[in-house]
């Protein structure tokens, strides 16, 4: 951000966690009840396997809550249940009600921190934290409000020392991986949120960190916060934050209740803690069946015996009293605007481009040095026949090779899309947000590109330079450009893994090349499939198609074919006087079908395709999020 306006990240208020906005006071508090909940989901055999079995629980505000147990026991598949973040494949039975109300929690109306945490690696911590912070925070926030706000949660979180730091990437050493974790809570901490769902939130921390991080979301949750999070295996000091506890061993409950009531149910089943030992410790001994020890399977049927004989009927009539039915669940609202969304993303995408050398800068010098070469094989091309020759072979090659090594920058655009999705699903911003501020952060580079390839070029190979034609070919290679970015969006939203995408992408260009007209006369491509309507829905054939009329048409003074042949031109051209056809004739040997438009229909025809294929990854998108809210 500008020095100017960070000036006031210098020194931390007074009173870091006095600052409660308006809204927070005002918000409706969540309580969340879920009854016999099981979860079914297919293995790869084909075959149902329950995940979890009957849960039943409940959780009121001011309060949080731990779920425990075993690796595969089933707690993050209940934390997403209950989140409502389960894929439409997986079978969910029973009821969540929030609030006495049917539970939907998706995009944002709940903040929720997942353990592998994807992020802007080229931003420095506080840069990120700003940039949310201006993403979520109400317009009638002043900046300076907003960043006394992010000043608060670095504080709070330990992230202060931290805040200049790059959060790193596959070129950039960055934060540690618990300093990762933390600022993925900060992020959500800017809201104050209502409700917060925490996946192993204490993952690569050290007991100490782990300690202050979960003191700082305990007392977040005393301020009136519904906080249900996942833990592995805490110390007895982070157990002691915890209010409730809910112990799962292979999708079972094996108790629910006040987390220092715990050990109680242990001894009456006559499996008391030893002295010393850490009580989660020997919970997780205790429920543990994955090693088959002798007694582990009655160790968990006692548990699970005295649990339903003693504490299950009171977590029922619990349940049944929590869900009646109360003042909607609103959640949090994004209240920035989305004009002012549009702008910020669009300039911290457009920053991260900047930075990130594999999105454009290493791609700028493969095609300068590419354009270098073309340049130097086609070095001032004459007017022969074998020359217009050349000339169509070297625009095809720009049509086609230059814009097929777009694709390089997909991987990257697979890790800005990892991140829109994290953050559209905490209802950072919406689809239509992401898809014009890429567009608007890529135009610049892409206009780079395309401008320092067309210089390198042009005038090396003495292509026409009369009137609109160097315009025309920046135009036409810049809007080409575009297009397979365009395209390549969309597969990122059919094949979102990154080599996939890169496969199919260059299956996609490869056959628009081969139909596109160079290789084979259209009149010769099979009509069904691929004249139509492969040919006039691949754009190389207006890219290539654009060049030729650039640069052939109103043209005269090419020599003929027949100049190379035995004997010469025939009467009355000689070897003083040779034979010359115009530009159209070289048009009409070499382009046919889409090819034979006006150049300048052919850019409109390729911006239509730019409109389409962002139309296509829109559409995709919100058909998903659709399809997840039907879930």
């Amino acid at each position: 951000m500008s020095s100017s306006k960070s000036s006031i990240l210098v020194s931390p208020p007074a009173a870091l966690l006095e600052l409660q906005p308006s809204q927070d006071r005002d918000m409706v508090l969540a309580t969340i009840t879920w009854n016999k909940l099981t979860v079914v989901a297919k293995d790869s055999k084909g075959e149902t396997k329950e995940l979890l079995k009957g849960v039943s629980g409940f959780l009121e505000p001011s309060r949080m809550l731990a779920i425990m147990g075993p690796s595969g026991c089933g707690k993050t598949t209940l934390l997403n249940t209950l989140a409502g973040r389960q894929p439409k494949s997986v079978g969910v039975t029973g009821q969540i009600l929030l609030n006495g109300h049917t539970s939907f929690l998706g995009y944002g109306k709940a903040a929720y921190v997942t353990q592998d945490e994807m992020m802007v690696g080229t931003l420095t911590v506080r840069e990120y934290l700003t940039y949310t912070a201006l993403l979520r925070l109400p317009s009638t926030w002043s900046y300076e409000e907003k960043m006394v706000r992010v000043l608060e949660v670095l504080d709070v979180l330990g992230l202060l020392d931290a805040s200049n730091t790059f959060i790193g990437n596959w070129f950039l050493k960055g934060i540690s991986g618990g300093q990762k974790r933390r600022l993925a809570i900060a992020c959500e901490l800017l809201t104050h949120p209502t409700m917060m769902f925490l996946d192993e939130p204490t993952s690569g921390l050290d007991a100490a960190s782990a300690f202050f991080v979960m003191d700082a979301v305990s007392k977040l949750a005393k301020q009136g916060r519904t906080i249900v999070t996942v833990i592995h295996q805490p110390s007895s000091e982070v157990f002691e934050l915890f209010d409730q506890l809910c112990l799962l061993s292979t999708g079972r409950l094996v108790y629910f209740g006040d987390a220092s009531d715990a050990l109680s149910l242990f001894e009456e089943a006559g499996l008391p803690c030893p002295m010393l030992r850490n009580p989660t410790d020997h919970f997780l001994h205790v429920i543990n069946e994955d090693f088959k020890e002798a007694d582990s399977e009655d160790h968990v049927h006692k548990v699970i015996h005295t649990f339903n004989q003693r504490r299950l009927v009171e977590v029922e009539k619990q349940v049944a009293l929590l869900s009646t039915v109360g003042a909607p669940y609103v959640g949090n609202e994004n209240k920035a605007s989305f004009m002012y969304q549009v702008y910020v993303l669009t300039k911290r995408t457009f920053e991260n481009n900047t930075r990130n050398i594999g999105v454009f800068w290493l791609r700028l010098g493969m095609y300068i040095m590419l354009c270098i070469m073309i340049g130097t094989i086609y070095l001032r091309l004459g007017y022969s026949w074998k020359d217009s020759y050349s000339r169509t072979a070297m625009m095809f090659f720009i049509a086609a090779f230059l814009t097929f090594m777009a694709i390089a920058g997909f991987p990257a655009f697979a890790e800005d899309l990892a991140v829109f999705q994290r953050e559209r699903m905490n209802g950072y911003y919406g689809v239509a947000t992401f898809a014009i501020a890429n567009t608007l952060a890529s135009a610049p580079f892409l206009f780079l590109i395309s401008i320092l390839s067309s210089v390198t070029v042009y005038w090396l190979v003495n292509l026409n330079s009369n009137g609109d034609r160097f315009p025309y070919f920046f135009i036409n290679l810049y809007t080409s450009l575009t297009v397979v970015e365009s395209m390549m969006m969309a597969m990122a939203a059919i094949v979102p893994h990154y080599l996939m995408g890169i496969a199919g992408g260059a299956g996609v260009l490869g056959m628009y090349m081969l139909v596109c007209g160079f290789f084979q006369p259209v009149g010769q491509l099979p009509a069904p499939v691929w004249r139509y309507p492969m040919h006039y829905i691949a754009f190389h054939s207006y890219t290539f198609g654009g060049f030729m009329q650039n640069e052939f048409s109103g043209t005269e003074g090419w020599g003929c074919a027949c100049y190379s042949q035995t004997g010469g031109c025939p009467p009355p051209y000689n070897a003083s006087n040779l034979c010359t056809i115009s530009g159209q004739e070289v048009l009409d040997y070499w382009v046919s079908g889409a090819g034979t438009l006006n150049k300048w229909v052919d850019i409109g025809i390729q911006w239509g395709m730019v409109i389409i294929y962002r139309s296509m990854f829109f559409g995709l998108l919100k058909l998903y999020e659709f399809l997840q809210q039907q879930a």
